[in-house]
């Protein structure tokens, strides 16, 4: 009786251990998986936050620095706004991190159109 309960027993573990290692090894990969959309997710928001703190930030400093003294002489026209965006971008560009400018790449494709597209954005933001 020993003997077929041992035999019994060791039928049912050799059935059971390859089983439950496929499960195992398929909710590891599953929450590797997870894991990694939640940390590429966190790494996104922070690109996207820094973009966003470099345009307004690029947005102001032109403004400042460019802009309002051409208004008040009434001088900014439509070259002029052209030259202002142009110092934006540079700016923005300067200010941001070769991994964020990868990102912009990646993500979204040309870095100029995206970044002139998010400060035009800013721009209208600002004068409302």
């Amino acid at each position: 009786m020993t003997e077929l309960l041992f035999n019994l027993l060791q039928t049912v573990i050799v059935a059971v251990v390859p089983t439950l290692t496929v499960f195992l090894v398929n909710l590891i990969k599953s929450k590797s998986a997870q894991a990694a959309a939640v940390a590429e997710n966190e790494k996104a928001a922070g690109y996207i936050l820094h973009i966003a703190e470099a345009v307004t930030t690029a947005v102001n400093y032109t403004s400042q620095t460019y802009v309002d003294n051409l208004k008040s002489d009434g001088f900014f026209n439509t070259p002029e706004q052209k030259v202002a965006i142009s110092l934006a971008l540079d700016t923005a560009k300067s200010s941001l991190t070769k991994s964020t400018l990868d990102f912009i790449e990646t993500a979204y494709g040309d870095v100029t159109e995206y970044l002139v597209t998010k400060i035009e954005a800013e721009i209208r933001a600002q004068k409302d």
